[in-house]
């Protein structure tokens, strides 16, 4: 005998079932946007900062401002202070250091209970560093001024240092640190990174900090002169080739992503003109506060053009590529999000952006400012970057 057809789901489940589908799209939601991006707590005003990452060591970052160093005694100064303390972090597995053109970045790792940061005492850990530091720095000066001296006999190095000793001249509230204890003397930008939020760890940690940095420090807007004219520097090198470049004074300001983005297109559109003429060439883009520079050197055996930018910057805008473009803004989208899936990467990013007051984009909020740059905007910035009225051009000759 037949038996009765029993439907699979009762009508009470089929009431409740969208209810339950539009709950776990909610927590989906909420658990893809909590990987996506971190949100940083302010613990004090415009300077401590707590972000809660679950599957990353917890640590204290604590990165000190710096002007960026652009005369040869101050890259050798700088280069000596980065040798003293990576020689004093040797034995300290719990640190590790970041030097950039603007800033240095402290990282100490915390333990893992939280209980023990009793005994975690930030002063004595930097009077330490300090210390030994200290120790090595005469010997790292001396190795950093020969290491300086051979470095200026490669040619690209040699027409870089005459870009950055003819940059515009610039005020700045950040010091130029000139030995291991000066280094340290500036309140730096704290980023703590715990597993959990916990208010006697941060209670702990905050009060030491402020202990040690009782002035308060505001970063002033500092407005940097631009090239009103051509500098034109022409050097001579024992080296039997030519070498072109183009430099620029450049600010950090809010189109930082669209000048990225313009450097990326460049960097593909001049690839196949440059080699065809036998060269080899190198671009940079250095943004640092409160004065970075952008530069293309081009190298070859032949003489150039002095002209040179000038006709750069007529080939790229003749030959604007705009579905090169559109490929480049998916590929920069898709390393933004790559970077902002991992908890390194996140925290890397947000150390970042809470140096220079800034927001940390999603994945999304970086789509649609990247895609909002237009075709105008990328042909803009590469008018100004070639201007021939406002660059710095070094050209090296043999002798």
């Amino acid at each position: 005998m037949d038996q009765p057809h029993q439907p699979l789901f009762n009508r009470t489940y089929l009431k409740i079932l969208p209810w339950v589908v539009a709950i776990l799209i909610v927590l989906l939601t909420a658990n893809s946007q909590k990987t996506a991006t971190s949100s940083a707590i302010a613990l004090a005003e415009n300077w401590v900062y707590l972000t809660i990452e679950e599957e990353m060591e917890q640590q204290l970052r604590l990165t000190y401002p710096v002007t960026p160093a652009y005369t040869e005694k101050q890259l050798q100064q700088r280069t000596a202070l980065a040798s003293a303390y990576t020689q004093a972090t040797t034995s300290q597995s719990q640190v590790s250091l970041q030097w950039k053109d603007d800033r240095v970045i402290f990282s100490f790792l915390l333990p893992e209970d939280i209980s023990k940061l009793k005994t975690f005492d930030l002063d004595s850990l930097l009077k330490n560093l300090t210390r030994s530091a200290n120790q090595h720095f005469p010997a790292a000066l001396t190795r950093a001024t020969a290491e300086r001296y051979l470095a200026l006999s490669d040619i690209e190095e040699q027409a870089l240092s005459n870009l950055k000793a003819h940059l515009p001249m610039s005020t700045s509230d950040y010091i130029q640190p000139t030995t291991p204890s000066s280094l340290l003397a500036q309140r730096p930008t704290v980023l703590l990174t715990l597993k959990e939020n916990n208010d006697d760890a941060t209670d702990t940690l905050l009060k030491q900090l402020k202990t040690r940095y009782s002035q308060p420090q505001v970063r002033q807007t500092t407005v940097a002169t631009t090239n009103k004219t051509t500098t034109h520097i022409d050097a001579q090198h024992r080296s039997p080739y030519h070498l072109y470049l183009i430099g620029k004074a450049i600010n950090t300001d809010l189109n930082s992503i669209g000048r990225t983005l313009t450097f990326h297109y460049i960097n593909q559109a001049v690839r196949p003109v440059i080699e065809q003429s036998g060269s080899t060439y190198r671009l940079l883009l250095k943004p640092a506060f409160p004065i970075g520079y952008s530069a293309l050197s081009i190298t070859r055996k032949t003489p150039f053009n002095k002209m040179l930018n000038r006709n750069l910057q007529t080939y790229l805008l003749e030959n604007f590529d705009s579905k090169q473009l559109e490929h480049i803004k998916t590929s920069l989208i898709q390393q933004y999000g790559k970077q902002l899936s991992t908890a390194q990467g996140r925290v890397e990013q947000l150390t970042t952006t809470l140096f220079y007051q800034e927001k940390l984009q999603s994945e999304d909020e970086f789509r649609d400012t990247i895609n909002n740059i237009s075709n105008t905007q990328v042909q803009t910035n590469i008018k100004n970057l070639f201007d021939p009225e406002h660059t710095i051009i070094v050209q090296i000759t043999p002798p």
